[in-house]
């Protein structure tokens, strides 16, 4: 209720402010005919300059609420504990009776969630969609001993399916002898169920993994997180220990500041370029890889990244007291002894607030990786090779002629948690770095 209260009050004072501005005050009935034209003309201006900034305002902040809302509501049915940890890839399994395969008389009892079940091959099935969204049935459990687990595949060997895979479609054997193809985008589960009860043998049949899973693309992302701030914050912390104690102010250090300046502004394009020229033969030459790789992206992001740390870890350096460094050399301390153990400790907030800003780059990078790592999504995050980060993944499912911009969605909601998380630590930092400043 309080809050609440807070909140209509606030609402109150703005549109009393506005209201407030187009209100003539008592002075206004002392002056003359022409007094008065200049005053109703400067409130009528004031007026329509106010009301413009609060139109232009209010439209910025329903169009980002808009943007959140939608991609929200688009991708939060896709964003599954199946979708951040299933491969991207579809993978197909063929599977067959054996030869001398004969379905005893034996039923199962029914141990899973599932209302439709096969008591004779011991199988649960479950209604779902395809990654075109079309309507399957997928496996939803097989119970231990069940005939299902002796199915061979191409190569005649025994493999078993999870249920991760749906039914492409089944060749069976009746107990009447006849034969059938059951599709399983034509039949409901409760149907295969019922269906199953009178199959005697599989003759062929054709299992898919629904696909479209982040899990390779999550691992890529995580990997190139590690592997840029450990190429980035040794030598952007070194830099700033460097402008922020030892350098002295000439015309050198000023020079290297503005290009340090200038780097941050360059678009990231021209460092995805620069990593293709640079970064991915070196790497080629020391793994023997070809083409991109994480190694290749992670060297890329490291350089995009300096600026950001330099610059953030410097100025928290600068607003470390001096009578801190000065007291610890009146003791006998060494200029790199104070610097380690007095300057560096007290600059760790600065350090941290530079390392969150750099993972949100990092998360949110796009243009540079696709020409510094590459753009194939994989399944499996190796160091060697070029996988799609997650915002790269993105870049990948919205092209080509059937953009999927529910999985495209449900990515961006993990950018933007990410992101707002980061968002409010570096605010928490900022306000002990402020309270830090107000102590002095």
């Amino acid at each position: 209720m309080i809050k609440l209260e807070k909140i209509k009050n606030s609402f109150s004072n703005f549109f009393s402010s506005i209201k407030n501005k187009f209100k003539f005050d008592k002075s206004y009935k002392n002056l003359n005919k022409a007094e008065k034209k200049v005053y109703i003309k400067r409130k009528i201006k004031d007026g329509i300059t106010n009301g413009g900034t609060v139109c232009f305002g209010l439209a910025t902040v329903a169009i980002l609420i808009w943007m959140v809302v939608y991609i929200f509501t688009t991708g939060a049915s896709t964003l599954t504990w199946d979708f951040l940890t299933s491969d991207y890839t579809i993978h197909t399994v063929s599977l067959h009776s054996p030869e001398d395969f004969e379905i005893g008389n034996e039923t199962f009892e029914n141990t899973s969630n599932s209302d439709y079940f096969s008591e004779k091959w011991g199988v649960a099935f479950k209604d779902g969609v395809d990654n075109l969204q079309n309507p399957v049935v997928y496996v939803a459990h097989i119970e231990d001993g069940s005939p299902f687990n002796l199915l061979l595949n191409a190569n005649n060997e025994i493999e078993t399916i999870n249920q991760d895979y749906y039914c492409s479609y089944l060749y069976v054997e009746y107990i009447d002898g006849t034969s059938e193809q059951l599709k399983g985008t034509e039949l409901t589960a409760s149907e295969f169920a019922k269906e199953m009860d009178s199959v005697v043998r599989i003759d062929a049949s054709s299992f898919l993994s629904r696909g479209e899973g982040i899990r390779g693309s999550l691992l890529t992302t995580l990997s190139l997180i590690g592997f840029s701030l450990l190429f980035a914050l040794p030598l952007g912390v070194g830099a700033a220990i460097y402008f922020g104690v030892y350098a002295k102010k000439n015309a050198f250090t000023n020079a290297i500041r503005t290009l340090i300046d200038v780097t941050s502004g360059i678009p990231s394009i021209i460092f995805g370029l620069a990593g293709a020229i640079i970064f991915i033969p070196f790497t080629n030459a020391l793994s023997g890889s070809t083409g991109g790789n994480i190694f290749s992206g992670s060297l890329t992001m490291a350089v995009m990244l300096l600026p950001i740390i330099v610059k953030t870890t410097e100025e928290s350096i600068r607003v470390i007291p001096q009578s801190l460094t000065q007291a610890s050399l009146a003791l006998g301390a060494s200029r790199t002894q104070t610097t380690f153990k007095v300057v560096l400790p007290n600059a760790l907030p600065g350090i941290l607030t530079s390392t969150l800003l750099s993972i949100g780059r990092i998360i949110g990078e796009s243009a540079a990786l696709v020409f510094a790592m590459g753009a194939t999504i994989g399944d499996n995050a190796s160091l060697t090779d070029g996988n799609a980060s997650l915002a790269v993944h993105i870049y990948v499912i919205l092209g080509g002629e059937a953009p999927r911009y529910q999985a495209a969605c449900a990515i961006a909601i993990i950018i933007l948690i990410v992101v707002l998380v980061l968002s409010l630590l570096v605010k928490l930092i900022s306000l002990r770095l402020n309270r830090f400043k107000g102590a002095q």
